[in-house]
């Protein structure tokens, strides 16, 4: 559509027509972010670290990446797969005293063990 074709247009055809690429830009911009997010976060996973998207949401009930507390996250226990702990309230003891001797919380994190185990495979 050229320049003369709007010219003759109805104020509610340009409308219409505002309101439609309005509508697929939105999802076009949105569809090159989530693009982008999983690259980075791809990049990040290959490389064992963690990154934070300012404004990205996980879920309606969780806050924003970055906001993270021990609730939004699960632990298990290294050579006993059956004890975990969902982060919320104390810590188990198993926990406490892997901590004591020195291991670090993020460690036991499930995700965490299952990126280490498709590294090995």
């Amino acid at each position: 559509m050229n320049d003369h074709d709007l010219e003759h247009q109805s104020e509610e055809s340009l409308e219409e027509l505002l309101n439609k690429t309005a509508t697929l830009l939105k999802q076009k911009q949105e569809t090159r972010r989530r693009t982008a997010i999983e690259q980075i976060n791809a990049i990040a996973a290959e490389a064992k670290i963690t990154v934070t998207i300012k404004g990205e949401k996980r879920s309606p009930q969780t806050k924003e990446l970055g906001e993270d507390s021990a609730a939004d996250k699960t632990y298990q226990h290294p050579d006993k797969p059956e004890l975990t702990w969902n982060g919320s309230g104390q810590p188990p003891k198993w926990l406490k005293t892997l901590i004591k001797s020195g291991r670090d919380k993020s460690e036991f994190e499930v995700r965490q063990q299952l990126e280490s185990s498709e590294a090995h495979e």
